[in-house]
């Protein structure tokens, strides 16, 4: 998955538990929360036109960005961010069926592998009702999605990967170890057993 893709991902996994959020505020809290993944305002904004209404129509409402005078959001009463299309925009990013020119062959493994942990990933993100903070509730998104990043792109996994997780994982372990329990024993399997673990 591009690094581009990647973003897109972020933005739409925060975008969608935002229902009845649709304005400016949003748009701030998500450029806030975007700097742990090193993505900067001016990324996310011109993601944020580039999906709108007036261009892909991934988003409900319409964006007017200029990088002096700020950013303006129209969105014609909108209830939710996501557009029909937008939603499956959303669910090919997560399954990693978005702009693949070309056939891989471990193409159908990648997608056995994200099917397979989709059900314990799915477990992870219903233990944000029990996150006391919407900071974890997000975090515990970004976390999920690079989960599912390292259960699918196939690279070989580096030391501290997650290490920005660390204090959130410390702090929820409790709710967060029983579906994460075979993530991590899939991880480690790749990194203890597969001789030839680096695609």
């Amino acid at each position: 998955m591009s690094q581009n893709d990647k973003m897109r991902e972020f933005i739409l996994s925060y975008l969608e538990t935002q229902p009845n959020q649709v304005n400016l505020a949003t748009v701030r809290k998500l450029i806030g929360y975007g700097t742990n993944n090193d993505y900067g305002a001016p990324d996310i904004l011109k993601q944020l036109l580039a999906m709108d209404q007036n261009h892909e129509a991934i988003l409900t409402a319409t964006f007017d960005v200029d990088f002096v005078d700020g950013v303006k959001l129209f969105n014609n009463k909108a209830t939710r961010w996501l557009t029909a299309k937008g939603t499956k925009y959303f669910q090919n990013l997560k399954h990693g069926s978005v702009g693949q020119s070309t056939i891989h062959l471990s193409a159908n493994n990648e997608k056995h592998t994200t099917q397979k942990y989709d059900g314990y990933l799915s477990q992870l993100i219903s233990a944000k009702n029990v996150m006391q903070t919407e900071s974890d509730q997000v975090t515990l998104q970004e976390f999920s999605l690079d989960l599912r990043h390292l259960l699918t792109d196939n690279k070989k996994l580096e030391r501290g990967a997650l290490n920005k997780f660390s204090p959130f994982v410390q702090r929820n372990w409790q709710e967060l170890s029983t579906p994460m329990t075979p993530i991590f024993m899939e991880l480690s399997r790749r990194f203890l057993f597969d001789k030839d673990y680096d695609a």
